[in-house]
Formats: structure tokens, sequence, C-alpha cells
């Protein structure tokens, strides 16, 4: 059976780049994939919703629902037939950051609610879907995730990025909560990748997914 694992932590922690180092690995025998995107119209929702200036002047709700629609796409069009296909589904964010970033980040916990009634609609409800079997969340101090982000010049910010310390410690509190509800492992993102990537492995290899 494929699992679906999805790479998650803040922006600056190295996940990205772990998502590269497995998928040298893997090659094509496994699906790389990122939310919100990862199809061509999800890719048009995150334009929307991550890229467009102009969603940071939109409500909660909305940006909420857009990355739930992006998410609904992603699982209808590329995850669930892949799991079915019994293939590794390994994603860069997941449901884990729309509660990390938009609930506690931007804090919206008044969302929790539907958070998880749309959890249950787009994971569980179809017996062909199913939620992530684990999150791999890549931790680092909030200063340093951000010192990272702000000295990326080859990084295009968006407006996610652009704020201040107190809001990326909110987002790891989020993700510390989230992991208090949902299958999370968190690895220490401090580290050379190198030393970041045998971890993976080594958790990885736990669950039979690599040798």
């Amino acid at each position: 059976m494929g699992q679906y694992i999805v790479f998650d932590g803040m922006d600056g922690s190295g996940k990205g780049t772990q998502m590269k180092l497995l998928q040298e690995r893997f090659g094509a025998t496994a699906v790389f994939t990122r939310e919100p995107g990862g199809t061509p119209f999800a890719e048009e929702i995150r334009r929307v919703v991550r890229d467009n200036p102009l969603a940071a002047t939109s409500t909660g709700l909305n940006n909420f629902l857009l990355f739930w629609a992006a998410r609904e796409e992603l699982q209808q069009n590329l995850v669930a037939p892949a799991l079915q296909a019994e293939r590794h589904v390994f994603s860069d964010r997941g449901d884990s950051s729309t509660y990390a970033f938009q609930l506690w980040g931007e804090q919206h916990r008044e969302l929790l609610g539907l958070f998880k009634l749309l959890r249950y609609f787009v994971f569980e409800k179809s017996r062909e879907r199913r939620a992530p079997d684990l999150y791999i969340i890549f931790d680092l101090h909030p200063r340093i995730a951000r010192e990272r982000v702000m000295a990326d010049s080859a990084r295009e910010q968006n407006h996610f990025d652009m704020r201040d310390l107190e809001y990326y410690q909110r987002v790891r509190e989020g993700f510390h909560s989230f992991a208090s509800q949902w299958p999370a492992v968190f690895l220490d993102a401090t580290r050379p990748p190198a030393e970041v990537h045998q971890d993976v492995l080594d958790l990885l290899a736990s669950r039979g997914i690599v040798p």
C-alpha cells in the first residue's frame, strides 16, 4: 500500500530541500506534489491565494476556503489515484500548514470547527481517499526561520513571509497543537541538511517506505 506523507514546517525550515533530496532517491516511482498546487487547477488557485498580493487584503475565511478548494482538487485528481495505484505520495505542505498558519499564525481559531469538518469531507468521507499517514514537521526557532526567509535573496517573498516574529512564534505553536491531534514527528531543522535527511530516511525506513 502506498503511504501519504506530508513535509511541513515554517518557511526557512529546509523542507523543500528535503523533498528534493528524497525525489532524487525515488525518481518517478513515487509522487511528489505541493500544497496549494499540484494539478493545473490547483496551481491556479495557488496563484490567487498565495502569490497574489491582493490575498493579503481578503478575509481569513475567504483565504481559508481557497486553500481547501485547492486541497480538494489535489486529492481528487492526484493523491487519491496515486494511492489507489499503490504509489507513495509526498507533499510539500498539507492541511497542517492551514492549521498552523491561518488558525494560529493569523489568529483565526474560530475556524477550527470548520477545519475539522472540511478535513472530514476532503480526506475521510470518500472510501477512495484517506488522510495523510504521517506529517514530518521540520522544526526550528521562529527567529531563525524568519532570519532565513529574510536573507534568502533567491526566494520570491509573499504576504505570508512579511510578518513579525510574533507571527512566526504563533505558527510554531500551531504546528505543535496540530501534532497533538494528528500523527506527526518533529525533526530538528537547525542542523545541516545531510544530517536532517538521514533522519528522514531513518523515519521512512521504520515505516517500510525505504529499505
